[in-house]
């Protein structure tokens, strides 16, 4: 066979570096080779890469579980498959699939690592976006049930370990569907996010709201008591009330209702608390709406 091996991996799509197979303590490995892959990927040319260590890639948010997990399997000379988030020389980062193999010399001794590397920045994103859609409503910007869910059952383990009580706002934009009729979704949609808007402006740092279904949201506020979480609900109705939206020749008036409720050492669920908020939501819209109640 009339080639060369040495051609094959410079031309080769994925990125490869060889280190020598000590010195992992500070600065780290020695490069001794980059393919033509490394340059174009991290903006290093060969000259400035070799003599250096696979350590200049990584910053100061790499993850360190990972960065000690490849320092372990060097030092044990055995191979490791993973991935890391590097930067180039310009700072810009980026995600690979790591698999870094020993290479042994005519002896059975191990000299040296190669690190075949592929960039997986693009599919890195596209799953992280995927999460965040997966938990995002997307009109509003808000976490959806189900991720709001999740936080709430966390919430309820911790009241159960630590007896700090938590308090659940169930909020209902008023005549929603005639203002849809009337004005259209592209108006409805807008007194949603104005909504959002509004009772996301004064949240504390550890509040969480969500969109959970059409027209409606949920709050919630970890401790807290009772007359509290009133006041805070009773702020943000006004809030709404005081508020509307401008379309040509009209002013759409805004308003809400709000049912609250505050977990009990009885709730065997976190869903009780819930199921009572949302009770008194519709007890608020049966006296008229724009109106809070709590139990």
């Amino acid at each position: 066979m009339d080639f060369d091996f040495k051609d094959i991996v410079e031309s080769a799509q994925d990125v490869i570096i060889v280190t020598k197979a000590d010195n992992f303590d500070h600065p780290g490995p020695e490069i001794v080779y980059v393919n033509k892959a490394f340059t174009e990927l991290t903006g290093y040319s060969q000259d400035e890469a070799i003599g250096q260590t696979p350590r200049m890639l990584q910053g100061d948010d790499t993850d360190e579980e990972s960065k000690q997990n490849i320092r372990v399997a060097l030092e044990k000379k055995e191979p490791i498959r993973l991935t890391i988030k590097n930067y180039s020389k310009y700072g810009q980062e980026y995600w690979l699939d790591l698999n870094i193999l020993p290479l042994k010399n005519p002896e059975g001794q191990v000299t040296h690592f190669v690190a075949i590397q592929r960039d997986v920045t693009e599919s890195i994103c596209l799953q992280r976006e995927l999460e965040v859609l997966s938990r995002t409503d997307d009109l509003t910007g808000l976490i959806n049930r189900r991720e709001f869910n999740c936080l709430l059952k966390k919430e309820f383990l911790r009241f159960k370990r630590n007896a700090l009580a938590y308090a659940v706002l169930m909020i209902d934009a008023d005549s929603f569907k005639r203002i849809n009729d009337y004005y259209g979704h592209s108006t409805g949609d807008s007194v949603l996010q104005k909504i959002a808007q509004i009772c996301s402006a004064d949240r504390r740092f550890n509040d969480v709201l969500a969109r959970i279904g059409g027209e409606e949201f949920c709050l919630l506020l970890p401790e807290i008591d009772k007359d509290q979480a009133f006041l805070i609900a009773e702020k943000l109705r006004l809030a709404v009330m005081k508020s509307s939206m401008d379309i040509v020749h009209d002013s759409v008036p805004i308003t809400i209702s709000i049912g609250v409720s505050v977990v009990k050492e009885s709730d065997i669920n976190p869903e009780e608390t819930l199921c009572r908020a949302d009770k008194n939501l519709y007890k608020a819209k049966g006296l008229g709406r724009n109106c809070t109640v709590k139990d």
